[in-house]
């Protein structure tokens, strides 16, 4: 087979936009010098969705379905299907399902890491079957929300991994710095722009600044992100959500709850479970169509048929649906329904541009200051955005000429060719850091270390802390070492709590072998390196008077 003239020393890299609802997958052609979206299963955009069935061939063993089929079966099958995983990443909670009667645990990075090894695999086949190139995936570039915690980027590292991508061979980008990409090979303009990125699950407002060097290709540096790692088009379909089962709850006078298994109301619990997945599937079909046409049907027939049959019949308008505030908590938890409680659509998108005006504050700029608007994400295709924008910026958002949900996964397959062929021209990408990090100190207050926006070199980026930490008492030989994250920094300059509002505990651990003396007299040194793969390592010494230093280096952080 051939490679297409290509020197693969590093092996194949695939771009994967790994998303809330759908991901996409993407190489670069070097052809024709352009990023080239692969069908997964025969279509471009893959439902991040898995479900399990026993095994035929042996009982004790899961069999798995993806994609499509998997959000299909979800139907029939809701105990046995995960849906919407990157919302788990970051979490220690174990995912819980049902199959035949027996329940299985799986981690948040397992869980990912077998819709990655599937993708991996329909790749792999596609390159040697349909393009005629050797060889498989041995490394991948994910892309992750701007405002990912450390944890997210850690586990979704580690996902990639079970998927089978070689460790070393794992890169994470940020996904408005991928868009821009797309955008800027396209446009190869000097400008500043604003990314606007809407996906399933997470928003991110990223301002970039895109300068064209000498041999005519696009130098990107980010200016500053701010977004919302709990909010994307997820909630939206809740509202829409919500507004059908305002109408299921009129036509069953309020006496039926499908959101609470222990009520005995006459519906079963497996009833219960498809209907909510049939519910929520058609809230985002009915969000898709309005996003097309100002009004659609939604029939459901039958909804429920125990303990009587229910069938939903109602036409809803886009302005219905703009001005319908949402009401019932339905499946979130009690702090995400208390940020969306009597909350519509135009609420959720005005969150967004709050987030924006941070982001051009970060940035020290003003609207006028921005040249292009850039949407990404299936979220942007809602029509109230493009309004939304085009009111605050005085102009038209950016007409791509690729899909908005593709235009990531592209964005990947560019950082790919610069992986596999680092000395070929092209698009180049100045990454900066995106949160304070710091420390645990005394009164449980936080030692920043590592400041927001500060450029992040090829070679890594290793800061070392303005001042060391001290013995707080007589006779200590260890020293706890806490790694904090914060990614909601107050603009004052006044001292931040570790307890405060946005904290994000990384790591915990002890630094043991101190040489035991008095109060304030053994220092320890604290460095906090961010490499090439985006990922936080932290090493602390003790600075003996006597010549012992121990050394501890914490690579897991969770």
């Amino acid at each position: 087979m051939g490679t297409l003239g290509l020197d693969l020393e590093r092996g194949l890299f695939l771009g994967i936009d790994f998303g809330t609802t759908n991901c996409v997958v993407s190489i670069y052609d070097f052809k024709n010098g352009q990023a080239h979206t692969i069908p997964i299963d025969g279509s471009n955009i893959f439902p991040t969705a898995i479900q399990f069935e026993t095994d035929p061939e042996d009982e004790n063993k899961l069999s798995r379905i993806f994609g499509v089929q998997a959000k299909e079966a979800a139907i029939i099958y809701p105990q046995s299907t995960i849906l919407s995983i990157k919302r788990w990443l970051g979490s220690e909670e174990q995912i819980e399902i049902n199959v035949d009667d027996k329940k299985y645990k799986f981690s948040p990075e397992q869980a990912a890491g077998e819709i990655l090894g599937y993708l991996k695999k329909k790749a792999d086949e596609y390159v040697q079957e349909e393009l005629n190139i050797s060889g498989e995936f041995s490394g991948c570039v994910i892309t992750v929300p701007a405002n990912s915690t450390d944890k997210q980027k850690k586990m979704t590292k580690d996902a990639a991994v079970i998927a089978g991508f070689d460790e070393d061979s794992v890169y994470l980008r940020l996904e408005p710095a991928a868009a821009a990409i797309s955008y800027a090979v396209n446009e190869r303009k000097d400008k500043k722009v604003l990314v606007y990125d809407f996906g399933g699950g997470t928003f991110d407002a990223c301002i970039l600044e895109i300068k064209m060097d000498e041999n005519d290709e696009p130098n990107i540096s980010i200016l500053s992100t701010y977004g919302d790692n709990n909010l994307g088009g997820n909630d939206i379909d809740k509202i829409v959500t919500d507004m059908i089962y305002e109408e299921f709850k009129k036509l069953t006078n309020d006496e039926i709850d499908l959101y609470d298994d222990s009520v005995d109301d006459g519906v079963s619990k497996r009833q219960k479970k498809v209907s909510l997945v049939r519910l929520s599937q058609i809230a985002n079909q009915t969000k898709e169509r309005l996003s097309q046409s100002k009004s659609a049907r939604i029939v459901l027939a039958p909804f429920i048929q125990e303990p009587k049959i229910v069938n939903i019949n109602m036409e809803v308008t886009r302005e219905d649906l703009l001005n319908h505030k949402r009401v019932n908590k339905l499946d979130d938890s009690d702090e995400v329904f208390n940020k969306f409680k009597d909350k519509t659509i135009p609420d959720m998108i005005d969150i967004t541009l709050d987030c924006i005006d941070k982001s051009l504050e970060k940035a020290g700029l003003k609207t006028e200051d921005i040249d292009e608007i850039f949407l990404v994400g299936g979220s942007s295709s809602v029509p109230a955005v493009s309004e939304k924008i085009k009111e605050k910026f005085n102009k038209e958002p950016f007409k791509s000429k690729i899909s908005p949900a593709l235009s990531i996964s592209q964005g990947a397959a560019y950082y790919c060719n610069m992986i596999m062929m680092p000395t070929v021209k092209g698009p180049t990408v100045q990454e900066k850091t995106i949160h304070p990090l710091g420390l645990e100190i005394a009164g449980r207050r936080f030692m920043e270390i590592v400041k927001s926006g500060i450029d992040i070199p090829k070679t890594g980026l290793t800061i070392e802390a303005d001042e060391p930490l001290i013995t707080n008492f007589d006779g200590i030989t260890s020293m706890a070492i806490v790694v904090y994250e914060n990614t909601e920094p107050k603009s004052s300059d006044g001292v931040e709590f570790v307890n405060g509002s946005g904290m994000k505990r990384l790591a915990g651990t002890s630094l043991r072998g101190i040489p035991a003396g008095p109060k304030g007299q053994e220092k320890v040194k604290v460095i906090f390196n961010i490499g090439q793969d985006n990922m936080l390592k932290v090493t602390a010494k003790s600075m003996s008077t006597d010549g012992v230093v121990t050394e501890l280096s914490v690579d897991e952080l969770y």
